[in-house]
This record gives structure tokens, sequence and C-alpha cells, in this order.
């Protein structure tokens, strides 16, 4: 394995574990569809399989009609042609686009192996990971990436509770929750016995040095369409529960994202959503 940066370790580690994979390889995969939409980019491979990751704009140095070059996409119009693994190495990218593309293409990777009779992770439940969280008024929670529809449940209920996130109006005013900088993350992890972090922090690179600060943290959720990754590298790191996707129609998916669509698009017409648990996962 070449030598990675720490901070994208968690993401070679998943490389690899695709590229030595003999299900996939077998399959001899390339790339079918690839769509780099407004919220959310798709990927769909010629086995059928299909992932998503969310789309990070926000981390385009200049996102305009005509962007420098570090910022746009540097293959487009050609992506179809590249070889799976290069586009799974895009995934180490530092170009926002291209992680987006290279954490979709293993996401789609994963679910082959994630359906396959021997694989050891399988969903646990079907729906929304953050439900099964169980918050008592002894629980500190800190939650990396804000999720509004949980943000007042766990604000009733825990002890406290610290939302850490990029874009502060993503959360309305009626949540009554002061959004914390992203500045405060070595200091607030450390307090939470419980962390929810969002997917998205796969494409960054910020998911690997959160879990380093969240080394006494018990329980540790991943969520979001872009945490569909397989789990074995983030469970060994101490996460507790994955929340991703499974894609149940790829074309619609890919039409979806072409058109814009957002998260609830996806669930309604041709995604659902999958908890897996680590087997050292905590009661919660």
């Amino acid at each position: 394995m070449q030598r990675i940066d720490e901070r994208k370790a968690i993401t070679g580690e998943l490389i690899e574990i695709m590229k030595n994979s003999d299900v996939i390889n077998r399959l001899n995969i390339t790339p079918k569809e690839i769509r780099i939409g407004v919220f959310y980019t798709g990927v769909v491979l010629s086995s059928g399989h299909a992932g998503m990751s969310y789309t990070p704009v926000q981390e385009i140095p200049e996102a305009v009609c005509c962007p420098k070059s570090h910022a746009k996409m540097p293959a487009a119009g050609t992506l179809l042609d590249l070889q799976i693994s290069d586009l799974m190495d895009y995934a180490l990218e530092d170009n926002a686009l291209k992680a987006a593309v290279g954490i979709a293409t293993i996401n789609a990777l994963s679910a082959i192996l994630l359906e396959e009779e021997t694989c050891e992770y399988k969903p646990s439940a079907y729906g929304n990971a953050l439900d099964l969280v169980r918050v008592t008024d002894q629980d500190t929670v800190v939650m990396v990436g804000a999720f509004p529809p949980f943000i007042k449940q766990i604000q009733e209920t825990a002890k406290r509770l610290f939302v850490i996130e990029k874009n502060p109006r993503i959360v309305g005013k009626g949540d009554n929750i002061e959004i914390e900088p992203v500045a405060r993350l070595e200091e607030l992890i450390p307090q939470a016995n419980i962390l929810i972090i969002t997917g998205v922090t796969l494409i960054n690179q910020t998911l690997g040095p959160i879990l380093k600060l969240a080394e006494n943290t018990s329980n540790i959720i991943v969520v979001g369409p872009t945490a569909s990754v397989y789990p074995k590298p983030l469970f060994e790191r101490g996460v507790t529960i994955m929340g991703g996707v499974r894609i149940t129609d790829p074309s619609k998916m890919i039409h979806l994202i072409g058109e814009g669509g957002s998260g609830y698009d996806f669930f309604e017409n041709c995604a659902e959503k999958i908890i897996i648990r680590s087997k050292v996962n905590p009661t919660s």
C-alpha cells in the first residue's frame, strides 16, 4: 500500500479492500453512469450496483461558472473512460468534486461486498440510524455536521448538545441552537459520550482526525448517504453504528441527481436507509 497522509488513512484502507477483493475483481467492473449534481454525486457500475455521495459545493474555492483549474472537475467529459481503480483513487484527492466521485465509487463497490452471503457486516435495521440512539439526561452529545430533524429531539433529552457545522445557515432560526465553529472540535469532541458525525467527513478527509479525538467516546454514529462504505475501517477505529443507504433503483437515482434531487427524493423513489452495527456496539 502506498504511503498515504494519515488523515486519508481510512479512505486508503477502503480503496485497498476494494482493489484486493476477489469478488470485485472477478466482475471486471467499469463505470456505466456518473453524475455530479447540485446536492449529490452518483456512480452506477456495469455490475448494476450504485453509490452516491454528497456534492461538497461549499468546499470549492469559487463555485462560479468558470472556476480556476484547481476548483473544477479535471476530467469532465471523459470520466466513463477511466478505470474503476482510478475513480476510487479520486477519493484521496483534495479536489472536492474528485473526492465526491471517488467516495460514490467506493460506496457502489461497497454495495457489492455488503450483499455477499459471507459478508460479516449486515444491516441490523432499516430507517434513521439516529432513531436508535438512546439519549438520556446524563449524556453530552456532539454533532459534527448539523442534522436539523434530530436537533430538537436530542436537545430536549440530552444534558448538553453541541453542533459543529461549517454552514450555520443549514440550521433554521427556530431550532434554537448555537452553532459551534470547527475550531472547537478539539475542545468539544473529547467531552462527548455520544458523537454523531456526517458522512461528508469522508470527502473532506476529516473523519480520521475526528475519531482520534473521540477515543473515549462510547457511542459513535456516522450517518448519511455518503456513509455507505464498507464499515470495517471505521469500526476498527471505534465507530459503533453506520447509517448509510442502499440504492434500489440506480437509473432513477442518476436521473434524480441530474435534476437536483434532495435526500427526500431518493428515499421515496430509489434508496433505502440501512443501519449496520459494530459487534462491539454498546447498548443504545
